[in-house]
């Protein structure tokens, strides 16, 4: 039986337990796996967010994968970005490679000795990836909720971008993509609704309002999952929001769904 992610953290560790987390997959090297992938890490909000499935464990560990790419591609330090790729093995040719052959080449490409780059160096980098993913899990944390939302993103907010309106193609791609969004948004609505009458039922109303929301819930089940079909049909079976990626067809599933 598959071993299931651990649950979400509510806040994220300190960057020492990161960094402590990050020590495994710099001696394995990138791309992350089920073995060097510690619980601290795939706990995270910002690994959670860049999962197809976060329910899932192994693409939790592909969501670990990706933002460890993305916070090394646009690294902040410059004297160290190409030592931090080398580093975790994500540089050209590094690979597959022994830590001690990263070592190396970080020493041989900085004009360090191997020593340094063993005891302070390496050391550096790893801190400093912890504190990148500390930042970047602290941007899904929620302020002053109860529970995790259902539904997370990765990036900005999408915005009217100049490439979104060069061609028609492109402009019919966005629009199929929001219409999509607004669907699964106004799925979770309705969700929300539905459970907030069924707990509350000392409300005015209130079994008469469930009724109407369930309605509407149903309608909207249905209605995303006609748009899902048609979009896959046309488009393939992946969708962006922000940054992020997700499988089109377990749109239903993100938005709150489980019936």
């Amino acid at each position: 039986m598959p071993i299931p992610p651990p649950p979400v953290s509510e806040r994220p560790p300190e960057p020492e337990v990161i960094a402590k987390a990050l020590g495994r997959i710099v001696r394995r090297g990138l791309p992350v796996t089920p073995g060097t992938a510690d619980d601290d890490l795939l706990a995270l909000r910002g690994v959670w967010a860049r999962s197809i499935d976060p329910d899932d464990r192994a693409y939790r560990v592909q969501g670990l994968d990706r933002l460890l790419r993305e916070l090394l591609t646009d690294y902040p330090d410059d004297e160290l970005r190409s030592a931090a790729q080398v580093l975790f093995g994500m540089a050209p040719g590094s690979r597959g490679t022994t830590l001690t052959k990263r070592l190396e080449r970080v020493a041989q490409e900085q004009s360090y000795t191997f020593d340094h780059v063993r005891q302070d160096i390496q050391k550096k980098i790893v801190q400093q990836v912890a504190w990148l993913v500390h930042v970047d899990s602290q941007t899904y944390t929620p302020r002053g909720r109860g529970v995790p939302p259902p539904l997370a993103v990765s990036g900005d907010t999408p915005q009217i971008a100049p490439e979104d309106l060069q061609t028609r193609e492109r402009l019919e791609h966005e629009v199929a993509l929001s219409h999509l969004w607004a669907l699964v948004y106004a799925l979770r609505a309705e969700i929300l609704t539905v459970e907030r009458h069924t707990r509350f039922q000392d409300e005015e109303g209130a079994e008469q309002r469930l009724d109407v929301a369930r309605q509407r819930r149903d309608r909207l089940v249905a209605s995303l999952g006609q748009s899902i079909e048609d979009y896959v049909e046309r488009w393939g079976e992946r969708i962006t929001h922000g940054e992020a990626e997700f499988d089109a067809r377990r749109l239903v599933r993100l938005a709150g769904w489980r019936g």
